[in-house]
């Protein structure tokens, strides 16, 4: 396992707690991220949430108890941290195909889900972000709250265009701002709500106008990536950003908001276009 690898050392927390009550909050402290970024990290690094591996691994180790013990299957789901054995067995039914008594009476094959380890691949390429010290701003705009599996943020931007003309004195007239936070203190998954808010970068000294929202971007180091192309697969390059590079880059990210730039160069859907996604970091 490398130890460079945040995943990894959050992975192998899990498996050593599968018969604990463990919260998503203490599985990203052992990674050293806050939770809203752990999420995000995790689930590029690995296709699923949080909370969906270690029910997966719950089941796939209790699937194991009713081949090879005869202890009792209430007790089992205790262990496993089920609040009754009638939840798990509409999860173990869900999971395997059958019920945990069938399992343990026809000895049938077992239902696994390993523990993944996460290693650097090979053979790819990541791009070497630039790292920007970038002073404190404000962004004019309006947000929305959307969520990975509900994304409404496109439409977001076809209202802003609408009244952008409204921010008074922006500090570059070409260019506009994606920022993303987090907006809310529970588990996150594909359907918690985060907060995203389409702006213009503005002076210390301007007023913001009737019916739009401000938001301080923080001071601080940026690593800034390029995407380039259609916005079709920018999900691929955050991805890459969260599941390759941080990992081993001997940074980790600071703060619960980061934000992509649409600058003179990018050029909806064009092949030519570059966005700009600035991630805060800071030394390990």
């Amino acid at each position: 396992m490398s130890k460079a690898n945040q995943i990894d050392k959050a992975l192998v927390f899990i498996e050593d707690n599968l018969r604990k009550t463990i919260s998503l909050e203490e599985i990203a402290d052992v990674a050293n991220y806050s939770p809203w970024h752990f999420h995000r990290l995790f689930n590029a690094s690995t296709g699923i949430t949080v909370g969906e591996y270690i029910r997966k691994r719950r089941l796939s180790e209790a699937s194991r108890e009713l081949i090879f013990t005869d202890r009792p299957i209430k007790q089992i789901a205790a262990d496993y941290q089920f609040e009754s054995q009638a939840a798990f067995t509409r999860s173990f039914k869900a999971f395997s195909g059958c019920t945990p008594g069938k399992v343990r009476a026809s000895l049938r094959s077992l239902t696994s889900f390993e523990p993944l380890r996460i290693r650097t691949s090979r053979g790819k390429t990541m791009q070497t972000p630039k790292i920007v010290h970038r002073n404190t701003t404000r962004v004019f705009g309006i947000s929305c709250h959307s969520t990975m599996n509900n994304n409404v943020i496109p439409a977001l931007w076809e209202e802003f265009f609408k009244i952008c003309k409204k921010i008074p004195n922006p500090l570059y007239e070409e260019t506009a701002l994606g920022v993303c936070y987090s907006i809310s203190d529970d588990p996150t998954t594909p359907d918690t709500p985060f907060g995203y808010l389409a702006g213009m970068e503005v002076s210390a000294g301007e007023t913001l106008p009737e019916g739009m929202e401000e938001i301080t971007v923080p001071e601080g180091d940026y690593a800034v990536f390029e995407h380039i192309g259609a916005l079709d697969n920018l999900h691929n390059t955050y991805n890459a950003i969260y599941g390759e590079w941080l990992p081993a880059s001997g940074y980790v990210q600071s703060g619960d908001l980061d934000f992509e730039l649409y600058g003179p160069h990018f050029r909806y859907g064009a092949a030519e276009s570059v966005l700009e996604i600035w991630i805060p970091v800071k030394k390990k």
